[in-house]
């Protein structure tokens, strides 16, 4: 294995680094003040040559399992066990994260809406471009970690994204090796799916309680992980299964989804619902109700489509144009 390997400013050695991404600089309304985002990062470069692995998480800084996960896979993978390289990105959007907010709070942009970012526009523009450019576009293979926003309730599953390609073919395997039931083939526009229109494999998790670090979620994300890497020959040993995924039963094979329907609120008000994800609903059945602050109801939600509750509305308040629910079938 050739000792040179250059990321993020850091001249890689077989071992494990750590440093950071410096993003900027950026300017602070009315200050003249440079300022600069430090997004942290691990390499692990094994004894033995092999792929590139990278793993993103908290580009929606509220979805707290990924965070966990991915920090969790760089204090545990020894480099005298690993063949290749894995970088792990724990925390993209840190200025989201101190705010607990799912935008980046210094432009108010959806960083996952930015890839593969540009240069000449705001600070999440430019993040999107140093991350996609400096690290996804070094790998041979990419996971991003997502999940329910602080308001959203969501079925455990990983997505993989639509070429018509041999990349497809590749992302399929790697979907199927992370050892989640729930998969779908998507053309949802994001990080994962530039990457794989420039021929690198992989996908996204979505498997986050929002607002909230739940175990066994953290726990699936970095055996998932582990699994890919398996299937990758990063590691020995083969993919394992995944044990307590909600909605599921034993001995369940995966389902891949290939399409999706979602219907918004037209009324503000009070949610009532008793809908689950992973709930099978029919096209049209009955899923909620909004009332007003008088009791009445405002609006009845109906299921968009029939197939499996993949995401759904949980806080009981809601606006005009919020999602309510998200079928996949």
């Amino acid at each position: 294995m050739s000792s040179e390997l250059k990321i993020a400013g850091m001249n890689v050695q077989p071992g494990t680094s750590r440093g950071f991404l410096r993003i900027g600089p950026y300017f602070l309304e009315r200050t003249s003040v440079r300022q600069y985002v430090l997004i942290p990062i691990t390499v692990i470069r094994g004894a033995q040559a092999g792929p590139t692995l990278v793993q993103t998480a908290g580009c929606h800084p509220t979805e707290y399992a990924g965070i966990d996960a991915t920090i969790r896979l760089c204090n545990t993978i020894k480099p005298d066990e690993l063949r290749g390289t894995f970088i792990g990105v724990p925390c993209v959007n840190i200025p989201g994260f101190w705010q607990r907010t799912y935008v980046n709070p210094l432009d108010g942009k959806n960083i996952q809406e930015r890839y593969p970012g540009r240069t000449d526009g705001t600070v999440s523009d430019l993040m999107a471009y140093v991350l996609f450019n400096d690290i996804v576009l070094r790998s041979d293979c990419f996971l991003d970690c997502h999940g329910g926003d602080i308001h959203e309730s969501e079925l455990w599953s990983f997505h993989y994204y639509k070429t018509d390609d041999e990349v497809e073919t590749r992302s399929q395997a790697i979907a199927k090796a992370t050892g989640i039931i729930y998969l779908e083939k998507s053309v949802f526009p994001g990080m994962g799916f530039e990457a794989s229109k420039r021929g690198i494999p992989g996908g996204l998790y979505e498997l986050t309680s929002g607002d909230r670090l739940v175990p066994e979620e953290s726990t699936a994300i970095f055996e998932a992980t582990l699994n890919v890497m398996r299937h990758l020959k990063m590691l020995d040993g083969y993919p394992k299964p995944i044990k307590g995924q909600p909605y599921t039963t034993d001995g369940q094979k995966q389902e891949i989804w290939t399409s999706s329907a979602s219907i918004y609120f037209t009324k503000g008000g009070l949610y009532h619902t008793t809908v689950k994800p992973g709930d099978i609903l029919t096209e049209g059945q009955v899923v909620g109700t909004v009332t007003d602050f008088w009791g009445e109801v405002v609006e009845t939600v109906h299921a968009p489509a029939t197939g499996r509750v993949m995401l759904m509305k949980h806080n009981p308040a809601v606006n005009p144009g919020e999602e309510a629910i998200t079928v996949y079938s």
